[in-house]
C-alpha cells in the first residue's frame, strides 16, 4: 500500500539529530540514506575538460547575444546537444508544455551561473540574488531573480542572513513568469516550495504548489529530502529523492528509492581567482542519464536509467537555490566583505 506523506509530519524532523537518526520516511518504498564506501569528504571532482572547454565557449557565445528577446532580430538556431533524450511521462503531474516552464525544464542538462554581487563584493552587503540559465550548449534560456521590494526586506537580508526568507521568480527567455520559488523564515532547516503560476477563471494570477525541498539537520552531511505535491486538498506529499552529501562536498546527486542517482545538482568552480574575488558561481543540474556522459567515471554505474520528470525537475530547480544559498552564498561562509577571503571552500 502506498502511503504519502502529509506535509505536517514532516516538522517532526526539523530539531532532532536523534530523531532522524530513527526515523525511515515512507513512500512508495523506503529511500535509505546513499553511503559513500569510505564515508569521508571526496575529493572535489572537476568537470571533465572537454565538457568544461565547451561549456566555457559556449558561455561567451551566449553572453554576446543579446538576452531580452526582439522580434526585429534573426539569430541563427542554436546548436543542438549531441545526444538524444526522452523526458519521462508526467504522471499526476501540473505542468504542461504549454506552460512556460516547459522550456526550460525539458532540458536534460541546466547550466546556471549566479551574477556579481558587487556590494555584497565590497562591502559585504548582501543582495538579491540573480541568475542565468543556460542549456548544455551556452544558449540562454530563462533567469531567476529575488524579489527585493521594500525597505524591510533589504534589511531583513543583512541580519536574517541564512535564515531569513526569500521568493525567486523563474522567467523564459522571452521573460514570462514560468516558476516561483517560496522559502519562509527558518531557525534551522531550510524548507522551500516551488510554485506553477497561472491564471483563474476570472484571469486572476494564482499559483499551484508543485512540491517541496527540505532540508535535513546533520552535524556535518549534506541533507535534503524532495517532496512532490500528489494531493492538494489532502496536503499528501510523496517523497521521490533525497540528497545526501559528505561534508563540503561540491556535488549533490539526488538518489531515489533504489539508491539510484537520478539527477545532480554540481558545483563547478570555474576559475579559482574569479570565485575569490567574486560571489558568482556555476552550477550544472543533469536531469537525464544521458546528460552523466562524460562524468560517467565518476558517477559510475550508479545512475538511474530513467530519466526525471517534469514535476520533479521544477522541484530540483528549487533545492538548487536552496543548496546554492544554505552552503554558497557569501552569507553561508563569513559576514561578507573583500577581505574575508580565508572563510572560502
Amino acid at each position: 500500500m502506498i502511503r504519502s506523506i502529509p506535509i505536517k509530519q514532516l516538522t517532526g524532523y526539523h530539531n532532532s539529530l536523534t530523531f532522524l537518526s530513527k526515523r525511515t520516511l515512507k513512500t512508495s518504498s523506503s529511500l535509505q540514506y546513499a553511503r559513500f564506501i569510505n564515508n569521508s569528504t571526496r575529493i572535489t571532482k572537476e568537470i571533465s575538460p572537454d565538457e568544461l572547454r565547451r561549456l566555457q565557449q559556449a558561455q561567451e557565445q551566449a553572453k554576446a547575444r543579446a538576452f531580452q528577446y526582439e522580434q526585429s532580430h534573426s539569430y541563427p538556431p542554436p546548436p543542438q546537444p549531441s545526444y538524444s533524450f526522452t523526458l519521462p511521462e508526467n504522471k499526476n503531474g501540473i505542468i504542461t508544455p504549454n506552460d512556460p516552464i516547459y522550456d526550460i525544464l525539458k532540458e536534460p542538462t541546466l547550466v546556471i551561473e549566479r551574477q556579481i554581487e558587487f556590494m555584497n563584493l565590497f562591502l559585504g552587503f548582501e543582495q538579491a540574488n540573480r541568475y542565468i540559465i543556460m542549456n548544455a550548449t551556452g544558449e540562454v534560456i530563462g533567469s531567476m531573480q529575488e524579489k527585493d521590494v521594500g525597505l524591510a526586506k533589504i534589511i531583513g537580508r543583512q541580519f536574517f542572513r541564512l535564515h531569513r526568507p526569500f521568493d525567486i521568480d523563474v522567467f523564459d527567455k522571452y521573460g514570462q513568469l514560468a516558476l516561483t520559488i517560496k522559502r519562509p523564515f527558518s531557525f534551522i532547516n531550510s524548507h522551500i516550495k516551488a510554485y506553477l503560476p497561472g491564471y483563474d477563471e476570472f484571469d486572476d494570477l494564482m499559483f499551484e504548489c508543485v512540491g517541496e525541498s527540505v532540508q535535513s539537520w546533520h552535524l556535518w552531511r549534506r541533507r535534503y529530502n524532495l517532496f512532490k505535491l500528489e494531493d492538494e486538498q489532502l496536503d499528501e506529499y510523496e517523497q521521490f529523492g533525497m540528497v545526501d552529501s559528505p561534508f563540503l562536498s561540491f556535488d549533490f546527486p539526488i538518489r531515489n528509492a533504489e539508491g539510484k542517482i537520478m539527477a545532480s545538482v554540481d558545483r563547478n568552480w570555474v576559475g579559482l581567482g574569479r570565485e575569490l574575488f567574486t560571489d558568482t558561481g556555476v552550477y550544472i543540474l543533469r536531469f537525464d542519464p544521458a546528460s552523466f556522459e562524460g562524468v560517467s567515471t565518476h558517477y559510475g554505474e550508479e545512475v538511474s536509467s530513467q530519466g526525471v520528470t517534469l514535476d520533479q525537475r521544477a522541484i530540483i530547480l528549487s533545492c538548487f537555490t536552496s543548496i546554492d544559498f544554505d552552503y554558497f552564498s557569501r552569507h553561508s561562509r563569513t559576514s561578507g566583505g573583500m577581505f574575508s577571503f580565508g572563510s572560502y571552500e
